[in-house]
């Protein structure tokens, strides 16, 4: 009982230093979208990770975006594994050559599309290119060779005509609407099982746990909405050692896990890809770290933030659990 009171100490400790951390960045606001018509689209989109604001406190919502970033920005929303490979572009020397080596891949751009074999990866991207773009990552490229990307982009949802009719294919996209036209395919992606940007009800993170490929066992609801998981899928309790909830009154999911079996390991790791779907490795470092620590001294503690998330993790004193704590 004695070890059980010092581990809960502790994380409350833990606690109450991430509650004046999340108080201080919600401070912290992209001054230029607080009015904005997409300012929660924007929200999302940078929470998940796969788009940035210039700075701290500045999105530019209305400026436009480039093929390079819009790009990019697709690839890390559908989660497309990113691979670096040669390309026919003369000009694909850049941070974005890893995208469009992926694009290509993917069948998301052709190289056809472009002349004399340059991306021009700066250049500003067009609606038309968007529709493209986006229809190629649902794998209806068929469809829109036939009745046209910029229809089947409308048809799907993925954007929105003109009040006259028009679909402004040739007009440059700002970046808020490029952030709506992504969310819009990750929608058009899986229209029965929409983005939940952060799962907060049980049983929201009872779906987000059912959905993991690494996941093979049960779960069941416990105190205060935890979603319990025994990896085993056995009749024995003492297997249901790793619990996920979302904590309303502190805004944070705390992942704790009991027993760092193997099977638990894999199912953290796919967790922390989710929560933060571009640094978790590093995530998951900083967990590895913290598990391996024998407890009870400045390293079983550790506190940064990764994806616009803070990450928070610590383990007691001799014993196996660990508890991460992820901020909204």
């Amino acid at each position: 009982m004695r070890k059980i009171g010092q581990i809960m100490l502790a994380i409350m400790l833990l606690v109450t230093v991430l509650i004046n951390t999340e108080k201080a960045a919600a401070a912290v606001a992209f001054t230029d979208t607080k009015t904005h018509w997409a300012k929660d689209e924007i929200a999302t989109a940078v929470n998940q990770g796969w788009i940035n604001g210039y700075d701290a406190i500045t999105f530019k919502p209305n400026a436009n975006m480039t093929r390079a970033e819009f790009l990019k920005s697709l690839v890390v929303a559908m989660k497309v594994k990113v691979e670096d490979t040669d390309t026919p572009f003369v000009d694909d020397t850049g941070w974005f050559r890893t995208y469009i080596a992926t694009g290509l891949k993917q069948s998301i751009i052709k190289v056809g599309d472009y002349p004399e074999n340059t991306f021009e990866p700066n250049r500003m991207i067009t609606r038309e290119e968007i529709a493209r773009m986006t229809i190629r990552a649902l794998g209806k490229d068929a469809e829109g060779v036939k009745s046209g990307y910029l229809a089947v982009a409308k048809k799907l949802e993925i954007m929105k005509g003109y009040p006259d009719g028009s679909m402004g294919g040739e007009k440059n996209a700002t970046r808020a609407e490029a952030v709506v036209m992504i969310l819009n395919t990750l929608m058009a992606k899986n229209p029965s099982n929409p983005v939940i940007e952060y799962p907060k009800s049980k049983e929201q993170v009872n779906k987000l746990i059912q959905s993991l490929s690494s996941f093979n066992g049960t779960t069941m609801y416990g105190h205060d909405g935890a979603v319990v998981i025994n990896s085993k899928g056995s009749d024995n309790f003492s297997d249901y050692t790793l619990t996920v909830e979302y904590k309303s009154e502190l805004k944070v999911t705390a992942i704790n896990i009991a027993d760092p079996t193997a099977d638990n390991q894999a199912i953290v790791k796919e967790l922390l890809k989710y929560y933060f779907p571009t640094s978790f490795e590093k995530a998951h470092s900083a967990y590895l770290k913290i598990n391996k620590s024998e407890g009870g001294n400045a390293e079983s503690t550790t506190e940064t933030k990764f994806d616009n998330r803070s990450f928070k993790s610590y383990k007691g004193i001799n014993t196996k659990r660990v508890v991460i704590l992820i901020g909204v």
